[in-house]
């Protein structure tokens, strides 16, 4: 029997528990919903959550920092990659999952070119995820540990660059799938198209090193010497701050705790990314026989690709730049919405500055809750730091 090569191994293992006479016509037309419809229903539910948080999440981070002023800074194009991966997991992904699961792996026998290229968004998108998570903490060991250099190494044009290599660089990484090492495959017990975690044991360790182990080794370190340069300037620090006057030592003492506020912020991101993945990535390494149970599959997969919408909840809780560019881009969407329908009166759109409402014009635009409106009023404040 001529067998697709997405469901070769599921259907050599099928013939291996029930004979060699086994056909395995069944397993291409197996019905999720209908065999286990109680956990593939609550799959779905997961899916289907995390789909649309992640997808509207994102978009929410990649408009704040195009719209805020304090947050259009180069290293936070980093972040808007980062948005950009999780928009791809939640906007094509996610949604072939949905398709495996309604439909079941009938629908791939007439599409594999289709499941081919999922499992190339996935392996990539979420590979990206990680790469830039690395990106980030070395973006930020460079500008706290050695800020002289930052500026020569990102700026409004390298930066972009360094997040086209990122995803050039996990394409790469999966390659190798149409060379014959390694392999994609539409996974029976996550009901999606994927990389053949049954297949090589050695493109699976050279795929779990490449987007995993060695961008978490990367990310441990920077941050490492991040805690220990600041806990060894602290002290220096303070007794530069106590020779500035008052007023300009406010500002930079803000500026400083807004840069730890922002730091913790993508240490936070990543450790919960590390929580989401770790358990899947390990199960994969371990299971080398497919013999660990299908609810296991589920739960560890919806709790990984469940990352891609928490990004943009976890800025909201940590970081008040974030929660005002939210706030920011929701007001230009509203507005422009009100304006193309012609029904906002013309004393609402000119109490809004930029498309922020009135009432936030005056509002803290720091993490500590300094006034800046007010220093500034006071007394000029230096020039600001360009991150």
């Amino acid at each position: 029997m001529n067998v697709l090569p997405i469901f070769r191994n599921d259907w050599e293992r099928a013939r291996q528990i029930h004979g060699e006479n086994y056909t395995g016509e069944d397993i291409f037309y197996w019905k999720p919903l209908e065999e286990e419809p109680i956990v593939t229903v609550v799959f779905l539910a997961c899916i289907v959550l995390s789909m649309l948080v992640g997808f509207f999440g994102n978009i929410l981070v990649i408009g704040a920092v195009c719209v805020h002023r304090r947050l259009r800074t180069t290293g936070n194009v980093f972040i808007v990659n980062l948005a950009i991966a999780d928009l791809v997991v939640a906007s094509i992904v996610l949604p072939y999952n949905i398709v495996g699961i309604v439909i079941g792996p009938e629908h791939f026998l007439n599409f594999e070119a289709v499941c081919h290229a999922v499992a190339t968004i996935c392996v990539s998108s979420c590979a990206c995820s990680m790469m830039t998570l690395a990106a980030i903490a070395l973006n930020r060991y460079i500008f706290v540990c050695h800020n002289k250099y930052y500026h020569r190494i990102y700026s409004k044009w390298t930066t972009p660059i360094m997040c086209l290599f990122l995803w050039i660089l996990v394409l790469c990484v999966d390659m190798p799938s149409y060379l014959g090492w390694g392999g994609h495959a539409y996974d029976f017990k996550t009901m999606g198209c994927s990389f053949d975690r049954s297949g090589h044991l050695s493109y699976v360790l050279f795929l779990s090193a490449a987007i995993y182990w060695v961008p978490f080794i990367l990310v441990f370190i920077c941050y490492i010497l991040i805690y220990k340069y600041v806990q060894k300037n602290r002290k220096q620090l303070r007794k530069a701050f106590s020779r500035i006057s008052c007023n300009n030592a406010a500002v930079l003492n803000t500026r400083r705790e807004e840069e730890i506020r922002m730091v913790r912020t993508f240490f936070i991101v990543v450790v919960v990314f590390l929580m989401c993945w770790t358990p899947y990535d390990l199960l994969v390494l371990f299971d080398r026989l497919n013999d660990a149970p299908r609810l296991l599959y589920i739960i560890l997969l919806t709790i990984g690709h469940s990352n891609s919408a928490l990004n943009s909840i976890l800025y909201a809780t940590t970081n008040r730049r974030f929660r005002r560019g939210y706030l920011e881009f929701i007001s230009i969407m509203l507005h422009s919405q009100c304006l193309k329908k012609g029904g906002i009166d013309s004393h609402v759109y000119n109490s809004t500055k930029n498309g922020l409402p009135g009432y936030l014009k005056n509002s803290s635009d720091s993490n500590s809750g300094t006034n800046l409106a007010t220093q500034h009023k006071s007394q000029p404040s230096p020039r600001p730091f360009k991150r």
